[in-house]
């Protein structure tokens, strides 16, 4: 089978560096999906998302990035981000308090505000993170 070799890096450390089958993300201007010798590219990724990876033996894993680039040159595929989690390092209950968070800062704030915008970007990240814990969870329903 065909591999493509994936790095994961945020600021903290590198969450994946191996080969596998494929993989799909949400860049800046669209969804993505990479397989082995795609073509060279350079593209944003979207604030808050999700990776899925496609393991060599066809078994997938999703995880959660944000703010970064990709990158695919040589048949080797590089998401630099600022965070990433993969779905089961999610921690619920922390992802609940930062959703809480936001949501009160935005509460008290000029809906064209930098600070507005920073707590609604947080309150995204928040909800992205919340969703692909509760699908790996087996509870699609956000409560």
């Amino acid at each position: 089978m065909a591999e493509i070799h994936l790095r994961i890096v945020t600021p903290d450390r590198t969450i994946v560096d191996r080969k596998v089958a494929s993989v799909s993300f949400v860049g800046t201007d669209g969804e993505y999906g990479v397989l082995p010798r795609h073509a060279p590219l350079m593209t944003g990724i979207a604030q808050s998302g999700t990776a899925t990876i496609v393991e060599t033996d066809g078994q997938s894993e999703e995880m959660f990035i944000s703010d970064g680039f990709a990158q695919v040159q040589n048949n080797v595929l590089t998401l630099v981000c600022e965070a990433g989690e993969l779905a089961g390092e999610i921690d619920l209950d922390r992802v609940k308090r930062k959703e809480q968070e936001a949501r009160e800062k935005m509460a008290g704030l000029n809906k064209l505000s930098q600070e507005f915008l920073k707590a609604e970007a947080s309150l995204r990240k928040a909800l992205a993170r919340e969703r692909l814990a509760r699908k790996r969870a087996g509870s699609g329903t956000l409560s």
